[in-house]
């Protein structure tokens, strides 16, 4: 079954929020609370390298969800 299209966002002053998933292949349950420290702080650096904010997140113990939205970023 395809999936539907995505929704376009025709006026620019609307803010567009971006749910992301991520999932483990491995069996069980690998992430213990060392590995979700590592993941927040993974997150939180690639938000800044990437301009992206963070509105919140969840992490399970194999996989973890996070709701983001794209920064104004200027390059001079």
């Amino acid at each position: 079954m395809p999936r539907i299209p995505r929704m376009l966002r025709t006026d620019s002053s609307q803010k567009t929020v971006y749910h992301v998933i991520s999932r483990t292949a491995l069996d069980g349950l690998p992430f213990k609370d060392a590995e979700k420290d590592e993941l927040v702080r993974v997150i939180k650096r690639f938000s800044m390298v990437y301009a992206v904010e963070v509105i919140g997140f969840s992490i399970m113990g194999n996989h973890f969800l996070c709701g983001a939205q794209h920064k104004k970023c200027y390059v001079k």
